[in-house]
């Protein structure tokens, strides 16, 4: 199935839940994307929080099918809205939603990433770096990164310190500004559809070694729900 076509950023879509889509045998929560955090993206939206668990039975597509199908019947979903960018799943996303009664939408879709650094500014959405891996982005560099709110300006002028004070690595031709081959993960923390900030307290920076590599994550004190 061909990939999705880009959709225009000024689409009326209504949102309508929030869903999250996780393992089902995770015995620990996302480093990069906490639980409590989105849930208060929702509460912030003035939305519901949907977790589907997806596993591996019989298949994984499958799975995230079921899941889709629940948010269509459950919630009447017409739409499913995501932040892809690249075909890193070989078309998975596509074929899930298959037979579903659900469109899927990346408003981001093939987009050049100086692009949507400027839509960001543009529609003023506030985030912050929470995880990075650090055969990508070594540690000097990912201290900066982490727990700190990105611009445009901000994470060229990162780039360019490291390759200025480290042996150069071309963080600015070598890595995707978007993160989106795993080099960095986030999170939003504001924007103007929100009703409150989302603010980290007492941010530590761990390192969590896996068989995929190594990664280095904000574990935050507490998560404050401000309303403006």
């Amino acid at each position: 199935m061909p990939a999705s076509p880009p959709h225009a950023t000024n689409e009326s879509v209504e949102p309508a839940v929030l869903v999250s889509f996780r393992p089902r045998d995770a015995s620990t929560d996302f480093k990069a994307h906490k639980h409590a955090w989105t849930e208060l993206q929702a509460r912030s939206l003035g939305i519901p929080f949907v977790t589907k668990y997806i596993g591996a039975e019989p298949t994984f597509e499958e799975s995230y099918r079921r899941a889709i199908r629940e948010l269509h019947d459950d919630y009447d979903i017409a739409t499913l809205v995501t932040g892809d960018i690249e075909d890193v799943g070989e078309g998975f996303m596509d074929r899930a939603v298959g037979n579903t009664g659900v469109e899927l939408v990346r408003p981001l879709w093939k987009r050049p990433r100086m692009e949507i650094l400027e839509l960001l500014r543009i529609f003023d959405i506030s985030y912050i770096v929470t995880l990075t891996r650090l055969e990508k982005l070594p540690k000097p560099v990912s201290e900066r990164l982490l727990g700190s709110v990105i611009t445009k300006e901000f994470l060229l002028d990162q780039f360019k310190w490291y390759d200025e004070n480290y042996e150069p690595l071309d963080l600015l031709n070598t890595v995707d500004l978007a993160g989106e081959y795993g080099e960095m993960h986030s999170m939003v923390r504001d924007c103007p559809m929100f009703s409150a900030v989302v603010e980290c307290g007492g941010v530590e920076n761990k390192v969590h070694e896996t068989k995929y590599g190594s990664y280095m994550y904000i574990e935050p004190a507490s998560l404050e729900f401000l309303p403006k």
